[in-house]
């Protein structure tokens, strides 16, 4: 309890008092010389006071008066000690004498009332005195009250950043921003037993095989960039936005790399695209473990680069679910609807339903087992050949025509492709796919760290497209594909095996992977525009190897070295070609001799 609210219980002095008092107690009459000389000077004081202020309730008698007059002389007296001594000023003397007359005139407020009123004596002899009680509240209790409220205006100055210099408004702190740049120099280094381009590109009738190469004999070097650039924006608890802008351009949709000295050439600047925006929503208790995702955004199912390109972003809607049983197993299932392409003069869009279910398992301690099963199914991507002419005169522009073309803006090499121009027809072909597209995936995933802090990692992933049917490929192509020079088989599967080595990801200086896959993918097991593009420099029809590490210079800036050797598939059906003439050839072009070398290093940066 402070000094002013004793005195202020006690009613023993007026409150404009209390200063005076307060500072002659710290004064050299209370120094440890004479602790007793401030009690009794206290005491004499109190009771000055409170016989020379009046009650309000009592009558003053001619002796009364002569004593008060002497106790008011004696505390004017006390005042002018203080003066003389320093404690307070001349001007504050006269205010306080001059407070004190104000206060004893009649109707004022009066101290130096006792605690038990003496109204009640006036009124008449045994009425009960009435008392006035004061409450009071021990020094824990106001302790734990400033703490209380102490903690309180701490937090609420934190979260709002009172005084914090450089504070950025509170919608800054649910905005994460990111990204990523790699620069690579790239050898692609071919054999020269490759069979030329031009007997590719001089393809006419159905079937056929990678019209479109411009390249299978002189090696090329060159340097590209990545950049790319991530905001998130946690928007609620439930709701959370995404978007990426990337270099690349638009030139395809599974690489968003740049090559360096191209665009023109004499260093002119480079564009960036819109690579992802789609909004995350995860609903609220009660659907815990459910989520959706809608515009264009990563890829939503587990899988691996066998089927869709690391750089491929998926436009549509998902769903996701995960659901666990224990700590040690757990399922998982997601589905989606995506738009491949929406076309002004057709109902007939082309779309990709995919659906997947999987798991993941405990298997030992340190053992990690993941499975994933997915089914996707392309929807009115194969071509289907015209029976009339394209249409002219007014009906030029107004009338779905090569709406199941197989776009050049999308395909790489491997497919199978059929000519979908009318049979007049004698213009440039107008390639279409042969085959319709529903593949099975299997994709596994074993984690072991028994060698920890080296982690090793073993996936393997198959493919099996089911909708490959010969006789809808005849009738939709309008010709036989049966005779010996261009006979036509089912060419369905794809397997990829890797072993991976070293840290579970690349965060500190001196962490490293190294790893080694193979791989084997028939021409027709998936869609050859969304493979990737290191791999026999994108699409299908191949086997290879490749070879790989990375090592980390610094936090998040690592090095990367790769190499990777494939080589066309032989489909048993003998291509035969005149030196010269690319037009005099025999057989399938899909079993023509390609060898392809790519060596890639990479330098990375996150941050």
């Amino acid at each position: 309890m402070t000094l002013e609210d004793e005195y202020l219980q006690a009613k023993l002095f007026p409150p404009f008092l209390f200063p005076i008092m307060i500072k002659a107690k710290q004064s050299t009459l209370c120094s440890p010389k004479n602790p007793r000389v401030w009690p009794l000077s206290a005491l004499a004081l109190a009771t000055a006071l409170s016989c020379a202020l009046p009650s309000q309730a009592q009558s003053i008698s001619a002796d009364e008066k002569q004593e008060l007059a002497a106790l008011r002389a004696t505390t004017q007296a006390l005042i002018e000690a203080l003066v003389g001594q320093g404690l307070i000023t001349r001007e504050r003397a006269d205010a306080i004498v001059k407070q004190a007359q104000q206060q004893g005139a009649p109707g004022a407020a009066q101290w130096g009332t006792p605690l038990a009123a003496t109204a009640g004596a006036a009124a008449g002899a045994g009425a009960a005195q009435k008392v006035v009680r004061v409450p009071y509240v021990p020094e824990t209790a106001r302790q734990q009250m400033r703490d209380e409220i102490k903690t309180e205006v701490l937090a609420q100055a934190k979260s709002e950043r009172w005084g914090e210099p450089g504070a950025m408004p509170d919608w800054l702190g649910r905005i994460r921003i990111g990204g990523d740049m790699r620069v690579r120099a790239q050898g692609d280094m071919f054999d020269d037993g490759n069979v030329p381009a031009s007997v590719y590109r001089a393809q006419t009738s159905s079937p056929a095989w990678a019209p479109d190469l411009s390249n299978t004999n002189t090696n090329r070097e060159r340097m590209t960039l990545r950049a790319r650039l991530d905001v998130d924006a946690l928007l609620s608890e439930q709701v959370q936005a995404g978007m990426r802008l990337s270099t690349g351009g638009l030139t395809g949709p599974t690489s968003t790399s740049q090559t360096l000295g191209g665009n023109g050439g004499g260093f002119n600047r480079y564009s960036l695209t819109l690579d992802r925006a789609w909004l995350h929503w995860q609903p609220p208790v009660g659907f815990q473990g459910l989520s959706a995702d809608f515009g264009r955004m990563p890829n939503p199912f587990y899988s691996s680069d066998l089927t869709w390109s690391d750089d491929l972003n998926f436009d549509g809607v998902a769903a996701n679910m995960k659901h666990y049983v224990s700590p040690q197993q757990g399922f998982f299932a997601n589905a989606g609807l995506f738009a491949l392409e929406e076309l002004n003069l057709s109902s007939r869009d082309k779309w990709l339903l995919g659906a997947q279910v999987g798991g993941e398992f405990t298997l030992a301690k340190g053992t990690q087992l993941k499975l994933g099963l997915a089914i996707y199914d392309f929807k009115h991507i194969e071509g289907v050949r015209e029976t009339d002419p394209p249409p002219s005169g007014p009906r030029a522009g107004t009338v779905n025509y090569f709406s199941s073309q197989y776009s050049a803006g999308w395909r790489q090499k491997g497919n199978t492709l059929i000519n979908i121009n009318d049979p007049t027809s004698v213009a440039a072909p107008t390639w279409g796919l042969a085959p319709k597209f529903r593949p099975v995936n299997v994709t596994a995933g074993l984690s072991l760290d028994a060698l920890a802090p080296v982690m090793l990692n073993f996936n393997l992933d198959v493919v099996k497209n089911t909708a490959f049917d010969l006789a809808d490929i005849r009738a939709r192509s309008g010709m036989s594909l049966s005779d010996s020079s261009s006979k036509l088989e089912a060419k369905t599967l794809a397997v990829q095996a890797r072993v991976q080595a070293g840290s579970a990801k690349l965060a500190k200086r001196g962490d490293w992977q190294s790893f080694i896959t193979y791989r084997y993918m028939e021409r027709d097991a998936w869609v050859d525009a969304f493979t990737d593009t290191t791999w026999h420099l994108g699409g299908t029809n191949y086997k290879g190897w490749s070879l790989g590490t990375n090592y980390a210079f610094d936090r998040n800036f690592w090095l990367s070295g790769r190499w990777t050797s494939s080589r066309n598939l032989d489909d048993k059906v003998r291509f035969l070609a005149v030196p010269g003439d690319p037009t005099s050839v025999s057989g399938n072009l899909s079993s023509a001799p390609l060898r392809i070398d790519v060596i890639q290093l990479d330098l990375n940066a996150r941050f």
